[in-house]
């Protein structure tokens, strides 16, 4: 009888539930939300690295399309599983911001072959850690450490975003800081936050793409957006494998296994959400081992296919929050759209001529929210002295040595892992583990 009233209680609350799938035709237009939230999500990381390194239109294409090919795959092996591989939840993987700062750092002192060197390297070693050491990996960070994880992560992007709206490396119209950039960027983070604040169900969540959309379409009146490139690109082609090399140097791969211990934490967090939203109910430990296996496999590919590793999106437990579907079906089907995405060069350098304001618009926006969910994790738990400790220590570390410069003449090993993200992740985590609890 109770499990009767739970099932009739569970169908109240979803439209689709876990293990049904719906007709094609809805299926294909569920499936179109996520895809449309993952092309929001991840045309930002290479655009942002671009501006850094200096990159041309054409090697971010090819990255952008390697990045749509991977992340289609990672998605669909999630949702359906093969094996012990995959948490079998509908749950979004993508690149994401987290990468950004070991990318450049790693690429300007070693080359892109040795950052593509450790990201598999890495990943392998993630891998190994999923399988052996999975109770170990779920010790290392408290929710107070996550949170000011996420903190870190938005404080980090935010000056990258706000150069962007300026113009960064490819402005508009009258050159950097031009009134074309400005008007860009401001319309598109308008629009962003009507539809973030104002927008219900799928307008809310979907609000980075509206706004992001948006801002093309008044570059497009505007008479700003080149499509030469588009022209150019091939209609069909599979992305190709180690197309800048790979090579292996030790500190590169110490960097980045420090941040798959980070994006494994994001990947836990959005799991469990994922299961509460979708049965109500914690992820058992095949679904926690699976999907980090899942994560870390896909993010080894990525590495064969040219670009940064895999992690989950949050956005997309929103979309099943907000359409009250959690078929793994849907996500399967969207993981489909998205690898076919990934095999259309021209979509990819469409994708490239979105202008820089429009970008840097749309990327505040997100560090803003990013920024607060961080700060709602770290207050799920008092502000005693010790939690207190390790949020201020570990954003002064990260964020103050990353933004002084003043690890600038110390080995890279040094420099990224105690700079940004990372350095707030490693204070955090060795603060969580000496200060006594009851402190």
């Amino acid at each position: 009888m109770n499990r009767e009233r739970e099932t009739v209680h569970q169908r109240g609350r979803l439209v689709y539930q876990l293990e049904e799938t719906p007709p094609m035709g809805r299926r294909l237009l569920y499936a179109m939300q996520f895809v449309i939230i993952f092309i929001g999500s991840i045309v930002l990381v290479p655009m942002l690295a671009a501006d850094d390194l200096g990159w041309g239109p054409e090697q971010v294409t090819f990255l952008l399309q390697c990045a749509i090919f991977t992340g289609g795959i990672a998605t669909f092996v999630q949702a359906k599983g093969l094996g012990p591989v995959g948490a079998r939840l509908p749950i979004l993987l993508g690149t994401t911001f987290v990468v950004i700062t070991p990318l450049v750092a790693i690429t300007t002192e070693y080359g892109y072959d040795a950052f593509l060197g450790a990201v598999i390297a890495g990943g392998v070693i993630y891998v190994l850690l999923a399988w052996f050491g999975f109770r170990f990996l779920r010790k290392l960070f408290s929710s107070t450490v996550s949170g000011t994880l996420v903190i870190s992560i938005a404080l980090t992007l935010a000056p990258s975003c706000a150069d962007m709206m300026a113009g960064g490396s490819n402005p508009v119209g009258g050159g950097y800081n031009g009134w074309q950039n400005w008007v860009l960027a401001v319309i598109t983070m308008g629009i962003c936050l009507v539809g973030h604040c104002f927008g219900k169900g799928f307008l809310k969540t979907t609000s980075l793409f509206f706004g992001l959309a948006t801002g093309y379409i008044l570059a497009l009146v505007m008479g700003v957006i080149p499509f030469d490139k588009v022209e150019e690109a091939a209609w069909i082609s599979l992305p190709r494998p180690f197309a800048y090399g790979v090579s292996f140097h030790l500190q590169p791969i110490l960097i980045m296994v420090v941040i798959y211990l980070v994006t494994a934490v994001e990947f836990i967090g959005d799991t469990t959400a994922t299961a509460m939203v979708c049965e109500d109910r914690l992820p058992t430990q095949r679904e926690l081992r699976g999907g980090i296996l899942c994560d870390a496999l896909s993010s080894v590919l990525s590495g064969v296919f040219n670009f940064a590793p895999n992690i989950s999106y949050s956005d997309g437990v929103g979309i099943i929050g907000s359409t009250r579907v959690a078929s793994r079906t849907v996500m399967m089907t969207s993981g489909v759209l998205i690898t076919l995405a990934g095999l259309v060069p021209k979509f990819s350098a469409l994708l490239y001529t979105m202008p820089a304001p429009v970008l840097g618009g749309a990327c505040l926006f997100l560090t803003g929210i990013m920024l607060m969910a961080g700060i709602e994790v770290v207050l799920t738990q008092p502000l005693t002295l010790r939690n207190s400790v390790i949020i201020g220590t570990s954003l002064a570390v990260g964020i103050g040595f990353g933004f002084s410069g003043v690890l600038e003449q110390v080995p890279v090993l040094v420099r990224t892992l105690f700079s940004g993200i990372p350095g707030t992740a490693l204070t955090g985590v060795f603060l969580n583990l000496v200060l006594p609890s009851n402190h």
